[in-house]
């Protein structure tokens, strides 16, 4: 894993331990394992609702509470998706004006079109980096960047790539 921003760290924390009473580090109800807002805390690591490779994420977050119930996030589209959070993050994924946590459901911000664009986009700016390309080859796949960058701003005009906005989070059992 890389480290671009020069952090020093591979991991980094974002336990909410300054929301008054939302630190339960040295709590003893374990049985629903760590806090998992970020989706890295068990074996079937989701990130971005399992949109997102985690191999190929700079940094991975993770929280230090134990999570102290399960919750279900369901975007404006009817989109869901259940994680196991400490009430520090509850709190902060409801008062979305306190930290911008809440707002973006990963299935409304990355329809497979745009996750299709995305992929292409990558793809040709890692090509038109090559020193050894000639000039002509280098105009070609400008060119179609151009169009993927034109096809993604699309999706955005029209609607078809929103953020979901707004999130609802309810306790499960």
């Amino acid at each position: 894993m890389s480290d671009p921003y020069g952090i020093g760290r591979d991991v980094l924390e974002d336990t909410p331990w300054y929301i008054p009473g939302a630190d339960n580090r040295r709590g003893t109800e374990r049985s629903l394992g760590f806090c998992n807002p970020y989706g890295y805390e068990d074996g079937d690591v989701a990130v971005m609702g399992g949109l997102r490779d985690p191999a190929r994420e700079e940094y991975h977050w993770q929280c230090r509470n134990y999570a102290q119930g399960r919750y279900r996030m369901i975007c404006a589209n009817g989109h869901t998706g259940t994680m196991r959070l400490c009430y520090g993050h509850v709190w902060m994924l409801q008062h979305h004006h306190s930290r911008a946590k809440n707002g973006l459901c990963p299935r409304c911000a990355w329809p497979p079109r745009a996750r299709e664009l995305d992929e292409a986009m990558t793809h040709l700016m890692r090509e038109i980096q090559d020193p050894r390309m000639w000039p002509d080859e280098r105009q070609r796949i400008a060119s179609r960047l151009a169009d993927c960058e034109a096809e993604m701003t699309e999706l955005w005009q029209r609607g078809t790539v929103t953020t979901g906005a707004p999130l609802r989070l309810e306790e499960v059992s």
